[in-house]
């Protein structure tokens, strides 16, 4: 039985996205990470759009994200 899936292409983040395992480590995803994101653009938890940051968040359908 044929069944319809499409690849999950995986979301490349903002390249402005910024979270302080970046600058230690570099899996982000372990355990221990914190979870907390900003934007090198803004210096905040929010970008430039007003949108909240994260690794989620910061994808190609914002209006600031860069590749």
């Amino acid at each position: 039985m044929e069944t319809s899936e499409t690849p999950v292409q995986p979301q490349i983040p903002c390249r402005y996205l910024r979270s302080k395992e970046m600058y230690y480590q570099g899996e982000q995803d372990d355990e221990f990470a914190s979870g907390l994101y900003w934007c090198g653009r803004t210096q905040e938890s929010f970008g430039p759009d007003g949108d909240a940051c994260g690794k989620k968040q910061c994808c190609v359908n914002r209006t600031c994200y860069l590749t």
